[in-house]
């Protein structure tokens, strides 16, 4: 069978004409998703662990439920302030008694932390397959609502431990989870440093602890699951 160069020239022309149209409809959909709304809010649920300190006297961390509230500044940047309150439990230390007894109870932890955080999006104004990692970095000030316990009043004044207020440094990281552009979740992990203050009756010579400094950051390192809402 001949097929004629005629034949072949306007079967190749129309597969040119045809080609564009083909190539159009098999375009695959960016994995990226510009964000257009500015401001977010949302509660915020976790965990805090943290260092108790040379004595072990220190709030050991707990359940943590807050709130936080962020808005973007330009490209990849945001501001945001989180405030928590952390509950849980502490040790007792009487620094009068024998290594091995020093713990002569337990006090309620009842915290609130405040901080202004500074948050930098890896995939700037926009997510990619609807999540948007980040870093985030700031501090604050963490408070003590608790007070002193009943079991602490038995102490000495100068061996009571009061963590009263301190500053809260924060560095971590996390991702967003975007349902639509106005709904979404987060995850973060967020390393924390506050300072304890060591009471005055573990610097007594005759009680022979050596090097006791006034006061020692403790370190801390926080989960949280959030929910945002965002206009």
């Amino acid at each position: 069978m001949r097929v004629s160069f005629r034949t072949l020239s306007s079967a190749a022309m129309l597969a040119l004409t045809l080609a564009p149209s083909w190539v159009d409809a098999q375009s695959i959909p960016s994995p990226y998703l510009y964000l257009t709304a500015k401001k977010e809010t949302g509660p915020v649920i976790g965990y805090m662990n943290a260092a108790t300190g040379r004595f072990g006297f220190g709030p050991p961390g707990g359940r943590l439920l807050g709130v936080r509230w962020g808005i973007e500044l330009t490209g990849p940047l945001s501001f945001e302030v989180v405030s928590g309150r952390v509950e849980g439990s502490r040790d007792i230390v009487n620094p009068g008694r024998d290594e091995g007894e020093r713990k002569v109870g337990e006090a309620d932890v009842r915290m609130m932390t405040v901080d202004a955080r500074l948050k930098f999006s890896l995939t700037g104004d926009r997510t990619w397959h609807s999540i948007a990692p980040f870093i985030v970095f700031g501090g604050g000030m963490a408070f003590d609502l608790a007070g002193v316990d009943a079991v602490e009043e038995d102490l000495l004044p100068e061996d009571r431990f009061a963590f009263g207020k301190s500053f809260f440094g924060t560095l971590g990281g996390g991702t967003r989870w975007f349902l639509t552009d106005r709904f979404g979740l987060r995850a973060d992990a967020v390393f924390s440093l506050w300072r304890l203050k060591t009471p005055p009756g573990f610097s007594d010579p005759e009680r022979d602890f050596g090097n006791v400094e006034e006061g020692e950051w403790a370190r801390g390192l926080t989960f949280t699951v959030s929910g945002l809402w965002r206009w």
